[in-house]
């Protein structure tokens, strides 16, 4: 199988989005970040793309992609 964003490989399971895609870790924690981040806003003009720095914090964490 392969990720629907990056058309990698998916090894073990993949991320299911609520749209259904199927997501490798990487796209996956990319797109929980984005989505905290746009929520986060509250709908303001403040809101903070947040998914590199939660995908570092998965790698220093010694989280497989």
């Amino acid at each position: 199988m392969r990720c629907e964003q990056c058309k990698r490989k998916i090894r073990g399971e993949p991320y299911v989005s609520v749209t259904g895609r199927r997501l490798c870790g990487r796209c996956g924690a990319r797109l929980q970040g984005r989505t905290a981040g746009a929520l986060g806003g509250f709908g303001r003009g403040g809101r903070r793309a947040t998914g590199g720095w939660y995908a570092r914090a998965r790698r220093a964490m010694g989280k497989k992609d």
